[in-house]
């Protein structure tokens, strides 16, 4: 098990029909990022830091999770089955920055 898993992994569809591909850690993020064609951008930067941050520091697992999740929505990449309520805490959309 990874140090910085995530509590949910997060679930994405890379290319359409293909099947949903599970991202389980900050490592795992921090691997797609850095494969990823356009690495630009302020969504992308802030996903990229807040993994490397928690691969040093496996506590900010769930700060990398939600700046991944952004990034993934910004480039089309969440599977549609995605909860919704994972987006929200006691009734309010939990922020994306602290």
């Amino acid at each position: 098990m990874y140090a910085a898993q995530f509590a949910l992994p997060v679930r994405l569809i890379m290319r359409t029909g293909e099947p949903v591909t599970e991202i389980y850690s900050a490592e795992e993020a921090l691997d797609l990022l850095m494969a990823w064609p356009t690495q630009e951008g302020p969504i992308f930067n802030r996903a990229l830091e807040s993994c490397l941050a928690a691969s040093a520091e496996p506590m900010l697992a769930e700060d990398a999770r939600r700046y991944f999740v952004a990034f993934a929505n910004a480039s089309g990449l969440m599977a549609r089955d995605v909860p919704l309520d994972s987006l929200y805490e006691n009734g309010e959309l939990k922020p994306l920055y602290r």
